[in-house]
């Protein structure tokens, strides 16, 4: 007679597997706050203009060991890459949120730029680990740079924007904004606001906006706009 063999029950009072998944999603949490620490480290790195700094600085500046590293990236260019790609993460979340109700794409692309130059001022730290790849930037697949690319191809599609290499158009706003980056860096005194909104003005009429009508769209209100916020929920959500 064939016979079937069963595994065996668990014992009455045990509670070893029931354990096991509460354990697990704190082990999980454990490693996402590792990696947190790892890439805020990094960020701070970045803002200090030090690149190069041995992964032993980088790991005692986020309070884990060395050996944790390892566990979540395999060299410090690569932390220090998804350091950046994730604070573009959050600008370009927060700004595509922000312009989910407009229709136009020269409004879009308008309001993701003029905000852009307003944190220039207001979260410089934040805007300077952003956009430290500087041109290297236009290469990036996540973030800023691909929310911009989606809506100048829709803008290139409807008509609203004659130049049509989306390449070239694309050159036109990150250059732009890099640009407005650094003017308001080094000159801490100019308004950042109109800076902003007069060379968004001037990048629709680039796109072949007509100028009247470009000049209208950089003076429309705006919402407010906080970035950090994004960014600390998107680490909360990781660690759910």
């Amino acid at each position: 007679m064939e016979t079937t063999t069963r595994s065996p029950r668990p014992a009455a009072g045990r509670t070893r597997d029931r354990r096991e998944p509460g354990t697990s999603n704190r082990r999980e949490r454990g490693k996402a706050r590792t990696r947190s620490a790892l890439v805020q480290a990094a960020q701070r790195f970045i803002r200090d203009g030090q690149r190069h700094a041995p992964i032993l600085e980088i790991t005692k500046a986020a309070d884990v060991g060395l050996g944790s590293f390892y566990n979540h990236f395999e060299s410090r260019d690569a932390l220090f890459e998804v350091a950046v790609d994730e604070a573009l993460d959050a600008l370009g979340a927060r700004l595509d949120q922000l312009g989910a109700g407009l229709q136009d794409p020269a409004e879009v692309l308008a309001q993701g730029f003029r905000l852009t130059g307003r944190l220039f001022r207001q979260e410089r730290e934040w805007m300077q680990v952003a956009t430290s790849a500087g041109t290297g930037m236009m290469q990036a697949q996540r973030g800023l740079v691909p929310y911009t690319r989606r809506d100048l191809a829709a803008g290139i599609r409807a008509g609203r924007f004659s130049v049509t290499d989306l390449e070239l158009a694309l050159g036109i706003v990150v250059g732009s904004a890099l640009c407005l980056g650094e003017i308001l860096r080094q000159q801490p005194d100019r308004d950042a606001a109109s800076s902003a909104d007069r060379m968004a003005a001037a990048v629709l009429r680039m796109l072949g906006v007509p100028a009247n009508e470009a000049e209208q769209i950089a003076s429309a209100p705006l919402p407010e706009v906080t970035v950090q916020d994004e960014s600390a929920k998107r680490e909360e959500g990781r660690m759910e």
